[in-house]
């Protein structure tokens, strides 16, 4: 078999065994590359299992490219955000194809992706650089709000807030290391018991791309935390179309070439509009499309990243309702300590399976970025029918969480986040 560079991070949602899978349809076996120290011994020695581990410095990859030459590997690949530039790095050195530093920018640099979106007229909105609080909190004196406020590079909606007037939260500290951009907020229109944004998920080959499906989510808790997604979409078939030729052009727009691409598109009173544009496959997708519609996105992904030919897709029949669900900490943060409710939940009509992400004795770090405490998998004949099995299952679910004062505080689960409630077990 031929070998492939896999550039991994840890705690992902895609495990060694699902990427061994991908690599083996593919005709592939994978040496992975991650950062210096940034996995425990017991994940590391989870992916050593399936193939060799090598370390590099997030600062200096390229010091690791002769230790990878000596696998001689003809192709390069990542399906996390975060490793992106590193893969590039990566690939330049070992001479192989990947996303080109233009398109690297473009992809990782939300400030790079609005002035490219613009510049090649797939969507214009108002946008800012800022490297100062000062400089943030003159130009909001300036703007009529609300406004989306976010670091340059993050994911999972780190430090992402939407200000409306001076308000501007103490996470807020931009700088020139660590500029934020200022964005105008996108308004969906009124979506009821669901998201007003969906993604689209693409596979570009040869610079084209083609929409794989398009993904419904539950509504965002504030600021901009997700709570699941579902397929298919819960639109008519003129918007998921609008939907697909929107993140197509994007895609065009940021010059992606090869690969599996996952586009946030907000769901407007004047159609939809793009929150982002990102090349790599969503959270936990794999397993939703899997189920649904029988695509495997990890090994179609792959394969396009490894010029692998990839056979036509064609929309398939998804019988049913597919979702995902899961439950966010509270902002405030805390120790976790008791998890109720799990296996009533596994007993319920319509659950394929339902897991914690994290075990009690864990820290959940306060603040708004999006961490999935647990993982709900089922389905159901409708759309309606789904939130009436997620609702069943948040019912059994409580979550003991002591704060920073040593109270323990217990906290109900249901579709509107966590709410706390006596403690009357």
């Amino acid at each position: 078999m031929s070998v492939v560079v896999v550039a991994v991070v840890p705690a992902s949602a895609i495990r060694p065994a699902d990427i061994v899978r991908a690599c083996t349809t593919c005709g592939y076996t994978p040496v992975f590359v991650t950062w210096t120290g940034s996995m425990d011994p017991a994940e590391h020695q989870e992916y050593a299992e399936f193939g060799p581990v090598l370390l590099c410095d997030a600062d200096r990859p390229a010091e690791v490219v002769p230790r990878l030459r000596a696998h001689t590997p003809t192709a390069i690949v990542t399906f996390s955000e975060a490793m992106i530039p590193t893969t590039a790095a990566l690939a330049e050195g070992l001479g192989l194809p990947y996303h080109d530093r233009d398109v690297v920018a473009a992809l990782t640099d939300k400030w790079v992706q609005r002035q490219r979106l613009a510049e090649h007229g797939v969507e214009r909105m108002w946008s800012a650089l800022v490297t100062s609080r000062e400089e943030a909190l003159k130009i909001l004196a300036d703007r009529p709000g609300p406004v989306v406020v976010k670091p340059k590079r993050s994911q999972s909606s780190r430090d992402t807030y939407l200000v409306d007037g001076l308000e501007l939260p103490d996470a807020v500290q931009p700088s020139a290391e660590r500029p934020f951009v200022l964005e105008e907020f996108l308004s969906g229109r009124s979506s009821g018991d669901f998201g007003d944004y969906v993604s689209v998920e693409s596979l570009v080959v040869d610079g084209e791309p083609v929409t794989l499906g398009v993904t419904g989510k539950f509504p965002l808790l504030p600021p901009f935390r997700e709570q699941g997604q579902f397929l298919p979409a819960h639109l008519p078939d003129e918007e998921l179309a609008e939907a697909s030729r929107v993140a197509s052009a994007a895609l065009r727009a940021v010059g992606v070439q090869r690969g599996i691409t996952h586009t946030e598109l907000k769901l407007t009173p004047d159609g939809p509009k793009i929150i982002e544009v990102n090349g790599r496959i969503g959270g936990f997708l794999g397993d939703l499309y899997e189920r649904a519609t029988g695509q495997d996105l990890l090994a179609l992904g792959l394969a396009a990243s490894c010029g692998v030919p990839v056979a036509p897709v064609t929309a398939p029949v998804i019988d049913g309702v597919h979702f995902q669900y899961s439950n966010l900490p509270p902002v405030s943060g805390g120790t976790l300590r008791d998890i109720t409710g799990a296996a009533q939940v596994r007993q319920e009509h319509g659950v394929f399976g339902y897991a914690g992400r994290v075990t009690p004795g864990a820290t959940l770090a306060p603040g708004v970025m999006t961490f999935f405490m647990d993982l709900l998998r089922g389905a159901a004949p409708d759309h309606r029918s789904m939130l009436t099995v997620i609702d069943r299952c948040l019912a059994h679910l409580r979550f003991g969480i002591e704060r920073a004062d040593g109270t323990l505080t217990y906290w109900q689960a249901g579709r509107d986040g966590l709410r706390p409630v006596p403690d009357d077990r």
